[in-house]
């Protein structure tokens, strides 16, 4: 079986070798083809302004002087040890976020865009009083030096951690664990005294708003400013940044037709129903992937690689369904999905042979 054709080769490959331009209007294949430091992108003017602003009152509103700066950049981020906020490129320009949402998987809503936000600057705090050298930090959170793992192993609902961004990821590393907790904290009307009662969380909870207490007036300890990778220093083609990020989540999958009686117990076979099952599973692509790794943990690459091919061989084998069965259908799917996706987490393979 030929190697899936994700959305993005098949974009790049259009691109490139101007096969289905009709699929592709000039200012789209433009603005893949620029370089994303021409395209002069800034945060003055663009909805992200305002959402800024927001994070901004929410911390002066818990009493905490310290607002950190914010920059664009290639992604999500707060530089090890440096109090300042990157946020994604594609933010601030709705072609390119669109181009975000067909490609990377689906954009993040405001309320995502505030919650990223807010963990954030949860690690701009840490950085920026050096919550981390304290033996105090070390009881609540945990050894601060410990190895980055992006392939964590979270255990899903653990009381000991709070929740906040989908994957439970306040279980990845100590640092994260803060950050997580401090948005938590910091978040509008989250009532998180009474929502972690009972938790082991509440006690890392209460830290935070101790250490606020403390030092929310204080000068901050570190004011460096530096980010790490600007849109001014971005070389490479906005088409260039979705093949690195491929390449980077990529997941080898040679599933071949292991799941092809799975999928036959899901959807009727050829002919049988008046609608290709392909056609609902494209439509529900990106909630389907939100939802597992939300309630998984499992990396987006592996729950994008996994769909994808369910969705090549649904097409292959011209699988058909009735529209009153396509609620059953998708919730048949995503609990296929969510087991193979926590096989893979936990063995590191789909099934075993």
């Amino acid at each position: 079986m030929p190697p899936v054709q994700t959305d993005l080769m098949r974009e790049k490959h259009s691109t490139e070798h101007g096969e289905g331009r009709g699929r592709l209007s000039p200012q789209r294949e433009a603005l893949l083809q620029a370089r994303i430091k021409d395209l002069s992108l800034r945060l003055a003017g663009t909805p992200l302004e305002r959402h800024i602003a927001q994070l901004h009152a929410e911390l002066e509103a818990r009493g905490i002087s310290f607002k950190p700066q914010c920059y664009l950049s290639d992604e999500w981020g707060c530089p090890s040890g440096v109090p300042v906020i990157g946020l994604p490129f594609y933010l601030a320009d709705p072609n390119l976020l669109s181009i975000e949402a067909d490609l990377g998987g689906g954009a993040e809503s405001e309320a995502e865009i505030l919650m990223y936000l807010r963990h954030e600057a949860g690690h701009a705090f840490n950085y920026a009083y050096r919550l981390y050298e304290s033996e105090e930090w070390l009881r609540v959170f945990g050894d601060y030096s410990r190895p980055y793992r992006d392939d964590y192993k979270p255990q899903p609902f653990s009381r000991r951690y709070v929740t906040h961004i989908s994957g439970w990821y306040a279980q990845k590393h100590p640092d994260e664990d803060f950050a997580e907790t401090f948005a938590v904290w910091l978040t509008p009307g989250s009532d998180w005294a009474r929502r972690y009662q009972g938790w082991g969380a509440l006690r890392k909870l209460q830290y935070v708003d101790e250490i606020v207490k403390r030092l929310g007036r204080t000068e901050p300890l570190v004011n460096l400013n530096t980010p790490d990778l600007t849109t001014e220093e971005m070389e490479g083609t906005v088409l260039d940044h979705y093949r690195q990020r491929e390449l980077d989540e990529k997941v080898d999958v040679e599933l071949r037709n292991a799941f092809d009686q799975s999928l036959e117990d899901i959807f009727e076979g050829p002919g049988e129903a008046p609608v290709r099952a392909e056609t609902l599973v494209r439509a529900e692509r990106q909630r389907l992937m939100a939802l597992v790794s939300q309630y998984s943990g499992v990396g987006r690459g592996v729950v994008r690689a996994l769909v994808d091919h369910l969705l090549e061989r649904t097409s292959d084998m011209n699988l058909t369904l009735h529209p009153d069965d396509s609620r059953e259908a998708i919730c048949r799917l995503v609990s296929l999905v969510t087991v193979l996706s926590m096989n893979y987490l936990y063995t590191d393979r789909f099934f075993e042979e």
